[in-house]
């Protein structure tokens, strides 16, 4: 089990997401990441479902194809990809009010346990993309460890 000391910037990476998501959200939103060029992050519900003991992840993603969506599990995190296109670009457009983000995204979601990949699901209705991961099942029993007696040694 790899821990958190593994890789220090782990936690570090977090926080730097958790403050840029904050600071667009307050000086403009997604407007100000998408006019410097960057991606816009769909939203997304995370929680624990004691019932089915999952993670569960749910993207708000109206308007895109789960087929132009690629999901990723990597080092304890889940890594969501996709691009939204708008039909309207064709040609000449001229907004008057353009409130809907298109374009590439991507959403590093860091995840609190290890989860169980083989046994994970994805499904798609009415524009969200849920995604179920189980929750791997760590033994609590105890264990003994065996100590070796070594002789010391004659001089």
């Amino acid at each position: 089990m790899r821990s958190k000391r593994d890789n220090p910037f782990t936690e570090f990476d977090r926080l730097t997401t958790e403050i840029e998501e904050m600071f667009f959200r307050f000086y403009g939103g997604p407007r100000l990441r998408m006019m410097k060029g960057g991606a816009f992050q769909p939203l997304a519900d995370v929680f624990y479902a004691k019932q089915s003991n999952s993670i569960i992840v749910k993207l708000e993603i109206p308007g895109i194809s789960p087929g132009e969506v690629r999901l990723t599990l990597k080092d304890k995190a889940l890594i969501i990809e996709g691009a939204r296109t708008d039909p309207q670009q064709e040609g000449e457009t001229v907004y008057q009010q353009m409130e809907i983000d298109y374009g590439p995204f991507k959403r590093k979601i860091v995840l609190p346990v290890e989860v169980d990949v083989e046994d994970s699901k994805a499904t798609y209705q009415d524009g969200f993309l849920t995604i179920e991961l189980k929750v791997i099942q760590k033994s609590n029993d105890a264990v003994n460890v065996p100590i070796s007696v070594r002789k010391a040694k004659e001089e």
